[in-house]
């Protein structure tokens, strides 16, 4: 969705961000992070959104529209996703970097919210992978076969996570900004 969405329909119909916050009961600061793309109205704050507007929920949940050409938006996405490769050389480089990348640039709409999934997304995988690695020791003895299971763990996690920077940077070259299957939320 774009923020921009919200904001024009509330300006068609003459209303304030104040207006708005009185009509539905929500309170201006989250009209203003809901405008401002900081977060993603859903549940009763899309449900109530939806009833002000006038709108369909699914006018309000569309993906960001594609431009006609890279932006320094696109750049910036493709930066901070490509960024997430530090995991290679870096402990938890997959969030430490792309973080510090969204935090200087999440005012460009599309990296506030495409940049989050990013980041949900290697938080996510991070928090999987330690938690594999931290039972594969308990796992081993289950298996006959002679080999360690914590490597071959490992080595799994470090080709899915290159696998999905990859997919995503192919995505994004696209310009689908529908990336990532799971949508786990922690920003």
């Amino acid at each position: 969705m774009s923020n921009n969405t919200i904001r024009t329909l509330r300006e068609q119909l003459g209303y304030t961000q104040s207006d708005l916050a009185e009509q539905t009961n929500l309170s201006i600061r989250t009209i203003q992070r809901v405008e401002s793309g900081q977060t993603v109205p859903k549940g009763h704050t899309l449900n109530v959104l939806v009833e002000a507007l006038g709108v369909d929920k699914m006018e309000l949940q569309k993906p960001i529209k594609l431009e006609s050409r890279d932006s320094e938006e696109d750049t910036k996405l493709k930066l901070l996703n490509l960024s997430a490769l530090c995991f290679i050389g870096i402990p938890f480089g997959n969030i430490l970097v792309p973080f510090i990348i969204w935090e200087k640039y999440k005012k460009y709409s599309k990296v506030n919210q495409i940049g989050r999934e990013i980041l949900n997304f290697q938080i996510t995988w991070t928090l999987g992978t330690v938690l594999m690695l931290i039972i594969s020791p308990f796992l081993q003895d289950f298996i006959p076969w002679n080999f360690s299971l914590m490597l071959v763990l490992s080595l799994l996690a470090v080709f899915i996570n290159i696998y999905f920077i990859i997919h995503t940077a192919q995505s994004l070259n696209r310009r689908n900004y529908d990336l990532l299957p799971l949508k786990i939320q922690f920003l």
